[in-house]
């Protein structure tokens, strides 16, 4: 399921580490509309199966904060399980039209959500754009410091597919393992970013590739979002 939610700030400002806000607008939609479901999606940390990504009418970025030239904002959402669908689109339902809290100085009311009609995937090699960067993370689990590879990083591709290998094979089965070392990555016209999340700043990946691989993992990772930290607002596709 794939959702365009259009919403409305009551202030041109917004802070600087704005995909935390998101998040939080998500988890008050769905600790109202699904409690049940609450603690599943979010009580652990463990890959969420659906990404999304915010458009910002010309941002202009501050020290801490960013000034739109509008105050409005679209969520593009997107996930490949219809159950997790259905709940964050009750959830953006019941929050329709309501006034929630996005900063100390600010309120967000989202004012309509469209379902988008999702392009069929037919050949193993696809034209993909960016809507939200993607994150290729080396994270050390007994020191709990990470390392961030864009796409012209040698480390960039593998350290990609480690990343992802553990919920594709829980996911797809062992055949995952070997589709995954077949993929392939090739830039078209990619740029690096460095993005403030969860405060700490995060280098990234933007633009248009060529993505070769199984056309599975290409639906998953379509619907899902390629890479890591995808529940944070990473990773979030569009077909060409």
């Amino acid at each position: 399921m794939r959702l365009k939610i259009n919403c409305e700030f009551e202030s041109n400002i917004i802070p600087k580490d704005y995909r935390g806000k998101i998040v939080s607008l998500f988890k008050t939609g769905i600790e109202k509309s699904s409690p049940e479901r609450y603690g599943d999606l979010f009580g652990s940390n463990k890959r969420k199966n659906y990404t999304f990504s915010i458009y910002l009418p010309k941002p202009k970025n501050n020290k801490n904060e960013i000034y739109l030239e509008e105050k409005n904002c679209i969520i593009n959402f997107s996930t490949g399980d219809a159950e997790t669908g259905v709940v964050f689109y009750n959830a953006f339902m019941y929050l329709r039209n309501k006034k929630v809290s996005f900063s100390s100085q600010n309120n967000i009311t989202i004012k309509n959500i469209d379902i988008i009609r999702e392009k069929k995937i037919i050949s193993n090699k696809v034209y993909l754009k960016t809507l939200s960067p993607i994150v290729s993370r080396d994270h050390n689990k007994v020191t709990y410091k990470n390392w961030f590879y864009n796409f012209e990083d040698e480390e960039f591709e593998p350290t990609l597919k480690r990343n992802m290998l553990p919920f594709l094979i829980e996911e797809f089965g062992e055949q995952a393992r070997f589709d995954v070392e077949k993929i392939k990555i090739t830039p078209i016209s990619m740029k690096k970013v460095v993005v403030y999340c969860h405060e700490i700043h995060i280098e990234s990946s933007v633009g248009i590739f060529e993505l070769t691989a199984e056309p599975y993992l290409q639906e998953y990772f379509f619907q899902n979002g390629l890479g890591t930290m995808t529940g944070s607002g990473f990773g979030m596709l569009e077909q060409l």
